[in-house]
């Protein structure tokens, strides 16, 4: 067998392959990788039209291995990947397409390339605390090792122990890196799981397919999830229930690693504080009939409305915030606003502006209310909004980039684009026939969501009904005012029965508002 395989990446995570293959842009781009569900199993990844489309290659007892294509190609069997990847190079092999360009493993990439290939940095924004400084990596390393020397190590075995004692030492910097770049995954940390819970992934990958088909035999409709019980260490309890508190307790190391990631790259809350760029409008004035062009300029941050008569010129005539007392919209004139203000010597000024268009307006307004929502002293908003999205997958994965999806305006009162700076206080995300789990999407859209606004949003509600799904995610500052939430589904499939039509909702109360 060839030792030379420049398209087999080993262990790397699904969403690591995909970003490969998007990178490579070309159709017919592949790569290899070890399959993250069945030990010994390969995935054949395939980029076409701007989608990644992933393929088993299994082995069989006599350890031949096949791909899994499509239904009605005959199966081949080939004693090893290079000679499989040979013959997919040809078409009609029951691939979306045959194999053309092989995306070469990251470390065989020259200095020149691998400059192109590093993750994308977030949007630059003047906040504290943006660079990860190398002090603050060792000393979140020495305080975990520092922990670890005080812990009670003897019924650990030795490979583990060194093994966690290695994470600390070396990788927790990197991982730290990765939130500070925008990116939810840890890839120090999954590996360091995967290497401790080796001998029982393996068991589980075993038993998990024969309890799948017994499952689906005995009822159709799969279950949209199970309420995580109270963890406990009884040996006594069944094996669902040890199988639910194992994969609660990997979620809640994830989830605490990530936090202490965040706060070691200076995020506030496990979110890093968001800002508003300044934003100038040109409208016009009318004085004794005459017609002058002004500048308004909206410092949300600074709490400021800056009133200027060229786009250059002194910032001396401005409103505070709480000088303005109200936003009168013309009814006759959609473009027309009055802005309500108090003066120094608490007179009450009225000043008529008319801007580009109605849009132009609306964005002026969002900005206002923005930037009083951030220095009022009351303890809930006078206002918030919600983006609502719905998405026919068509049983594909998601493309690498879908910011400009959370991005959208869509129609009605539509914002204008001096307004899309402001994160929406919930996003509301229903999809149908979304090929991935519960989790992995809602991942997903947190991640996209971190990297346009630069907040973590917090997991409200999620709730599937076969391949219908929602996902509703909010501020983290409204967490606390959020209760009595309730998610349920309606079966209209064939005579009701059935969820492969179906229809999924939430409600929720939020206190104070």
């Amino acid at each position: 067998m060839p030792s030379y395989q420049p398209w087999c990446h080993g262990t790397i995570s699904r969403s690591k392959a995909e970003d490969l293959l998007s990178k490579a842009a070309r159709d017919g781009s592949f790569l290899i990788r070890a399959s993250e569900s069945i030990q010994g199993a390969y995935a054949l990844c395939v980029l076409y039209q701007n989608c990644v489309y992933t393929y088993r290659i299994l082995p069989n007892e006599d350890k031949k291995l096949s791909v899994q294509a499509s239904e009605g190609v005959p199966i081949r069997f080939f004693s090893v990947l290079t000679e499989l990847v040979e013959a997919y190079y040809s078409p009609n092999m029951g691939l979306v397409t045959h194999l053309q360009y092989p995306v070469h493993r990251e470390e065989e990439v020259d200095e020149e390339q691998e400059s192109q290939i590093l993750p994308p940095q977030l949007p630059p924004r003047n906040f504290a605390g943006n660079d990860v400084r190398e002090s603050d990596s060792m000393s979140l390393s020495e305080t975990y090792l520092m922990r670890l020397q005080h812990m009670d190590l003897s019924t650990i075995p030795e490979e583990h122990q060194l093994a966690i004692q290695e994470y600390f030492r070396t990788s927790v910097s990197l991982d730290a890196e990765q939130v500070h770049n925008g990116f939810p995954n840890l890839p120090g940390l999954n590996k360091l799981t995967m290497a401790i819970c080796k001998n029982l992934n393996s068991e589980i990958s075993c038993i998990l397919p024969v309890l799948e088909i017994f499952h689906r035999t005995l009822d159709q409709q799969l279950s949209p999830g199970i309420g995580l019980k109270q963890i406990s260490g009884d040996l006594g309890q069944s094996v669902p229930f040890r199988l639910e508190q194992l994969t609660k307790l990997l979620y809640s190391i994830e989830d605490k690693a990530k936090s202490s990631m965040f706060e070691s790259v200076g995020c506030e809350g496990g979110h890093r504080k968001s800002l508003i760029p300044l934003v100038t409008f040109e409208v016009k004035q009318e004085s004794l009939g005459i017609s002058m062009k002004m500048f308004l300029k909206v410092d949300v941050e600074s709490g400021k409305l800056y009133l200027k008569k060229s786009k250059d010129g002194p910032e001396d005539k401005f409103f505070v915030h709480n000088k303005i007392l109200q936003l009168v919209k013309s009814q006759k004139m959609h473009a027309k606003l009055v802005i309500v203000a108090e003066t120094e010597k608490e007179k009450i000024l009225r000043r008529e502006f008319v801007f580009d268009d109605t849009k132009k307006r609306e964005g002026f307004c969002q900005l206002l209310q923005q930037m009083k929502n951030k220095h009022s002293e009351k303890p809930e908003p006078d206002m918030i909004t919600v983006f609502v999205g719905t998405w026919n997958m068509g049983n594909a994965g998601p493309p690498h980039n879908i910011d400009s999806w959370f991005q959208c305006k869509g129609q009605g009162k539509t914002r204008d684009d001096t307004a899309d700076h402001i994160p929406h206080d919930f996003y509301v995300i229903g999809t149908q026939e979304d090929p991935l789990g519960e989790r992995e999407w809602a991942d997903t859209v947190k991640s996209v969501l971190r990297k346009i606004t630069n907040i973590t949003f917090k997991q409200v509600a999620t709730h599937t009904l076969w391949n219908i799904r929602i996902v509703v995610l909010a501020k983290p500052e409204h967490e606390n005012r959020i209760s009595h939430v309730f998610s349920d589904s309606v079966k209209t499939g064939i005579a009701n029965t059935l969820g492969e039509q179906s229809i999924v909702g939430f409600r929720v109360e939020m206190d104070q508002l």
